[in-house]
């Protein structure tokens, strides 16, 4: 019983691997290549819809090879994109010929939506698509298509047959990841201030400021503005000359440099700022920007009491983050105190300079190597 067992295995293991090679001609080669795929982040639908010429960007290219003499009568082009598995979108175009003359070429997405393409020198070689067709099984994948013209968060595999009339074995198959989408969808200022428009504006009290955000794009730019009596709208706000524009980067925090060419941010004036996020789409980079935040700029030496209170409220966030738990002892220990000396690196420092250093530290600008908690 064994033995005949292992013969049936052997055998259908035969006849299916005969099966599967039978399911595609030898006939024409295609080799699909995504360009750009590793960076793309959003995909706009209409850049694979092949009826959408003249506003689509170059997606793939798809090198068609011919491994025979002879001519191929009635062919067609079907074209389908899938989402983890799901039916998405498919195009089929008009039949057309294929002289033995052909051996290979390298088209795109852009030639074949142009609908000039063609095989040969006669019109019955031409490359034609009629029409793109939203699977009606996706039906929650297409309200949000119609919605937003993006393509939802997935995996996109894009498929290319070359087919015959009244033959379901394709003479070619390529399919590739088209891309894995991530939509950028969030962009958050953290730190420091409040949204533009609160009750209370909140103060800081560096010159030099660190900016912080999340966001899920690729890279980011951060732009500064002085508040004007002008300023009535986000228009307003970003029409005008800023204070500074960060270079770009692709990191979630960032600070206001203490020179180049930001202009210096000045006590007891208002600021706002914002995020931009730059996103790799199928339609090339496009940028987002974050809600607007506003803060005020205080100089930190006005009064004893301000300057007290505050510098022990950024002394104690700075330990916290520091320490941990164990902050809890230090802080019963020196239960109202007064902060009359900071000393760093073995020089009293002023609190400005404190402030300073604090933003530089989390910035990981400075290491601490060495901290002393004082006694009450």
């Amino acid at each position: 019983m064994k033995k005949i067992i292992n013969i049936f295995i052997v055998f259908f293991l035969i006849i299916h691997a005969s099966l599967t090679a039978q399911t595609i001609s030898n006939d024409f080669t295609l080799r699909l290549t995504i360009l750009d795929g590793e960076q793309l982040q959003t995909l706009y639908l209409s850049d694979v819809d092949f009826q959408n010429y003249g506003t689509a960007e170059m997606i793939f290219e798809l090198e068609i090879r011919k491994n025979t003499d002879r001519a191929y009568e009635n062919c067609y082009f079907r074209i389908l994109l899938s989402k983890d598995n799901q039916p998405l979108m498919s195009t089929i175009s008009r039949p057309f010929n294929i002289p033995a003359s052909f051996q290979s070429d390298v088209l795109n997405n852009l030639t074949l939506s142009a609908g000039t393409y063609r095989f040969g020198q006669t019109a019955d070689t031409e490359v034609h698509f009629e029409q793109t067709n939203i699977e009606p099984e996706a039906d929650k994948l297409r309200d949000e298509i119609l919605s937003s013209g993006k393509a939802p968060v997935g995996v996109y595999i894009l498929t290319i047959e070359l087919m015959q009339l009244n033959s379901s074995v394709p003479l070619a198959r390529e399919e590739k990841i088209l891309l894995k989408a991530v939509n950028p969808s969030y962009l958050n200022p953290v730190a420091p201030g409040a949204p533009a428009g609160s009750y209370q504006v909140p103060t800081i009290f560096s010159q030099y400021p660190l900016f912080q955000w999340t966001g899920n794009g690729s890279e980011f730019q951060v732009m500064v503005f002085e508040k004007k009596e002008m300023m009535q709208s986000v228009d307003d706000i970003i029409n005008s000359q800023p204070n500074w524009i960060s270079e770009r980067t692709s990191q979630f925090t960032i600070q206001y440099p203490q020179a180049g060419n930001a202009i210096p941010l000045e006590y007891s004036k208002t600021y706002y700022w914002l995020v931009r996020m730059f996103v790799n789409t199928s339609s090339g980079e496009e940028f987002v920007d974050s809600e607007i935040w506003q803060f005020r700029l205080v100089n930190p030496e006005q009064g004893a009491n301000l300057q007290d209170q505050l510098a022990q409220s950024e002394l104690w966030m700075f330990l916290e983050q520091l320490l941990g738990a164990r902050v809890a002892d230090i802080k019963a220990n020196l239960k109202d105190f007064s902060l009359k000396r900071i000393v760093y690196n073995g020089e009293e420092i002023t609190l400005d300079q404190f402030f300073n250093l604090l933003s530089s530290y989390r910035a990981e600008k400075i290491e601490l190597v060495d901290f002393e908690a004082p006694e009450k």
